[in-house]
């Protein structure tokens, strides 16, 4: 039964996450949408054109860098 549970706890983690999703059957590619490059991006790889989706991704964690510290 840890199985099952582990399955559980593991698509709680998930979020809907808006992408856009290449149009071509035999491209695989998508991207979030908040790192896409325009309002309407085509696909980096193909060239072409891109759609919107929903993927249930795990949260995107941003991490901030410190500022550097003056050596005084």
């Amino acid at each position: 039964m840890e199985k099952t549970s582990d399955k559980v706890s593991d698509k709680a983690d998930l979020t809907a996450v808006p992408i856009w999703r290449c149009v071509d059957k035999e491209c695989k590619v998508w991207v979030r949408e908040e790192m896409a490059a325009s309002d309407t991006p085509e696909c980096p790889m193909c060239k072409g054109k891109m759609i919107r989706g929903i993927k249930h991704l795990p949260k995107l964690i941003h991490k901030h860098k410190s500022a550097p510290r003056n050596k005084a």
